[in-house]
């Protein structure tokens, strides 16, 4: 973009500095990385949709939606509950959406654990979303294992590195490739997860 000033009715014209030739490379480098884990998420497109739908189905029967994270991850789950819970109609039922983060004090009581949390938190027939981009806690595994007992579905989002996690749940979609670019993927996930939600509600609200 240019800015031009007239002085003395003459045009200037002032140009904006550009980005360097090396910063767009920079730009274009990571948007073409990105392209294999967008390609992962097109390939599992099917499976996100019928997340979304089943998200509806426990809303409507008053069940609750957990979402945990380890590492970097945790923020991708924060943003899940809090995304979900804004698509929620709010029409007094009791559903709810809660991330579940380690609490400061774990390692002395272990109550602050995210697998003590789920334990004492999740129910029968609620979802339980685990979020691994870049490695796989036990704490992450145990988790699963806790919410299985309970009677929860649980469903995992990870990445080359945390595949693994897959043995621990019901349903898992990886995104094969760095965490970095994983992360991003997952967070498109849980995103369109929204959105899906968002639609059966709509649907069901219709009939």
């Amino acid at each position: 973009m240019s800015i031009v000033v007239r002085r003395t009715g003459q045009a200037v014209r002032s140009a904006e500095p550009k980005a360097s030739r090396h910063a767009v490379d920079v730009v274009l480098g990571h948007l073409g990385e990105i392209g294999p884990a967008v390609a992962a998420l097109r390939r599992e497109s099917s499976r996100l949709a019928e997340w979304g739908e089943e998200l509806a189905r426990v809303r409507r029967r008053g069940g609750s939606v957990f979402a945990a994270g380890s590492d970097g991850s945790a923020h991708e789950a924060q943003r899940f509950a809090s995304e979900l819970a804004a698509h929620d109609p709010g029409d007094g039922s009791t559903f709810k959406a809660i991330s579940i983060s380690k609490s400061a004090g774990t390692e002395a009581d272990g109550k602050g654990s995210i697998s003590a949390q789920i334990s004492d938190q999740v129910r029968n027939g609620d979802i339980v979303v685990l979020l691994a981009a870049k490695g796989i806690t036990d704490d992450l595994r145990d988790a699963a294992a806790a919410a299985k007992s309970k009677g929860a579905r649980v469903w995992a989002l990870t990445g080359k590195d945390s595949k693994d996690l897959a043995q621990s749940v019901n349903e898992a979609i990886c995104i094969d490739t760095d965490p970095p670019h994983a992360e991003e993927a997952h967070l498109v996930a849980v995103l369109a997860l929204c959105e899906c939600f968002d639609d059966a509600m709509r649907h069901i609200g219709q009939k």
